[in-house]
């Protein structure tokens, strides 16, 4: 049965502020490029959502509501980044154009939505597998392969200790879940959320506006240590309402260094507009080369090989390559999945120029996923009845901030994203990419080729 921090049962007191635990504090046994079936099960103590080990060790505080059931262990890794591909193309092909620069997670927003949608039934079901891209209980295991998986990133690297080596990359995927105190759920829910998301419930109480906003601004604080600071502020002040039942989020960070720093260089970067730029350019040699009838890519690899950066410059205009990647990911196929295994499949010299960037990034996903085809969710037709028991719960909003540094020593990524629901080849030449153009980005890990922060920059010196 669901069971309380302190025992007991029925209404308690909220809890304060969860603090993520330290990288190490919930590292998962895992190595890259190893299958990870042989993973410890994990009891349910993810990084900032519940605590370290016992209630109140590494600075957290337990669950008010948890189920007693152990994470799954993880699926194989090949299979991991699947899902998460098409899903990727369609929501970065449907953000809007005029964005000069846009960065976004759409691994971020999938694992969110697949929380609520564990408890979704009927048409409301069958409407957001189809947006998201795979059944709920699939997209669930993928979401508890990748989180496992980006928490060892960078274990081996730390193990060796070598003091002259670049720091060891860190990747982290997490889940926070907060619910109306004495709102009623399903055990199944709760059971779901422990297995595949590692996650408990903190109880809040979205009916008092002091309250509410407490609990604002606890679980923004949440974030903003999940993602080191880079996200500060995802549920901007008056988005909660007094309806609000429910609050899930979920939070990446990554960091990692070059192989090899890049060197630095006085450079120009010219807009779609035509407007010339001066910029700083950053200059290497990579080992990757991707090309189609849309674009052609190189990758930037990190120091201890788990992530990577692939950096894509469009033959024609961005949106043809937007396009085309989200047509390829309708029609069960990816152009963007093809691309990442091109790269990870060649061996080619690559003379690289790209610019130094600072952006960010956030916007409500609402609009964008009713586009996308997902309309029952956030209408009264909502079927979330495996979350309560009662067709009474709505998606109120969905909202993710997203940021991405590159600069001549590593790249530094970071996203959340909240779902509020309401009640109610071979060896070829060498070549040179300068992208001295608008151009895309996408940060990925390398086993799995699951993108994690995609985007593109049309001018460079905006920062964030």
């Amino acid at each position: 049965m669901a069971r309380r921090a302190d025992g007991g049962v029925g209404q308690g007191v909220r809890p304060t502020l969860p603090r993520p635990c330290g990288v190490d504090d919930h590292r998962v046994p895992l190595r890259r490029r190893t299958a990870l079936s042989a993973a410890a099960t994990l009891p349910l103590v993810v990084a900032g959502l519940t605590s370290c080990g016992a209630e109140g060790e590494g600075g957290g505080a337990a669950p008010d509501l948890s189920a007693e059931l152990p994470r799954a262990e993880p699926g194989p890794v090949e299979d991991a980044g699947e899902l998460v591909t098409p899903f990727t193309a369609r929501m970065l092909g449907a953000i809007d154009r005029e964005e000069v620069n846009a960065v976004c997670a759409p691994l971020s927003a999938q694992i969110a939505l697949t929380m609520i949608g564990m408890g979704a039934g009927g048409a409301t079901r069958t409407q957001m597998e189809e947006v998201l891209g795979g059944r709920m209980e699939d997209l669930a295991a993928t979401a508890n392969t990748l989180s496992q998986l980006l928490a060892a990133v960078g274990d081996e690297e730390r193990e060796q200790d070598d003091e002259e080596s670049p720091e060891p990359a860190r990747a982290s995927l997490v889940n926070g879940t907060w619910l109306q105190e004495g709102f009623e759920v399903q055990q199944s829910f709760l059971e779901d959320l422990a297995t595949w998301f590692g996650s408990g419930v903190f109880e809040a109480d979205f009916t008092d506006d002091a309250e509410r906003e407490a609990a604002r601004e606890e679980i923004n604080g949440w974030v903003a240590e999940s993602t080191e600071d880079l996200i500060e502020e995802l549920i901007p002040e008056g988005t909660l309402t007094a309806s609000t039942r429910l609050v899930l989020v979920n939070a990446l960070h990554l960091k990692a260094a070059w192989q090899e720093e890049l060197t630095t260089a006085d450079g120009s970067f010219t807009t779609a507009e035509g407007e010339e730029l001066g910029v700083e350019m950053l200059q290497g040699a990579t080992g990757t080369w991707y090309e189609d009838e849309v674009c052609r890519a190189t990758s930037l690899d990190t120091y201890g090989g788990d992530l990577a950066l692939a950096l894509v410059q469009p033959a024609g205009g961005l949106a043809e390559v937007l396009e085309g990647w989200s047509e390829a990911a309708t029609g069960g196929g990816s152009g963007l999945g093809a691309l990442l295994a091109g790269l990870e499949a060649s061996e080619v010299t690559t003379q690289l120029g790209v610019p130094a960037f600072d952006i960010d990034w956030g916007a409500s996903l609402k609009d964008l996923l009713e586009g996308l085809g997902m309309t029952e969710a956030f209408s009264d037709a909502a079927d979330f009845s495996g979350v309560t028991g009662t067709k009474d719960l709505v998606i109120d909003e969905v909202l993710q901030k997203a940021v991405l540094t590159v600069d001549e020593n590593g790249m530094e990524a970071a996203a959340a994203t909240a779902v509020m629901v309401a009640e109610t080849s071979a060896q070829v030449p060498e070549h040179e990419l300068v992208l001295d153009s608008p151009f895309l980005v996408v940060a990925y890990e390398r086993t799995t080729l699951a993108p994690l922060v995609v985007g593109w920059i049309g001018d460079p010196t905006q920062t964030r």
